[in-house]
């Protein structure tokens, strides 16, 4: 899977890797969220991106929120991870 940062580049000039993961965790502290979810609030805020894209900028997010320990996917569902 390409990174964040690439397809933010390639993809969409209205994010950065920091809006986007904003956006993704904004999302997610609302409730938990699949990854259909997170790509339909990226195209409410992009309406220039296509489905097929949305999801993979969602799917880049999550992947890099997950890896850096601040989400945690389980079976499709995606939570944010709460610093005590």
């Amino acid at each position: 899977m390409a990174s964040l940062g690439f397809l933010i580049d390639n993809l969409c000039a209205n994010f950065t890797v920091a809006s986007m993961n904003d956006l993704v965790k904004a999302r997610l502290a609302e409730r938990p969220s699949t990854i259909s979810d997170i790509a339909r609030a990226i195209a409410s805020k992009d309406r220039s991106l296509d489905a097929e894209n949305t999801r993979k900028l969602a799917e880049a997010a999550v992947e890099a929120l997950a890896q850096s320990g601040e989400v945690t996917v389980q079976d499709g569902s995606i939570s944010i991870l709460v610093m005590r």
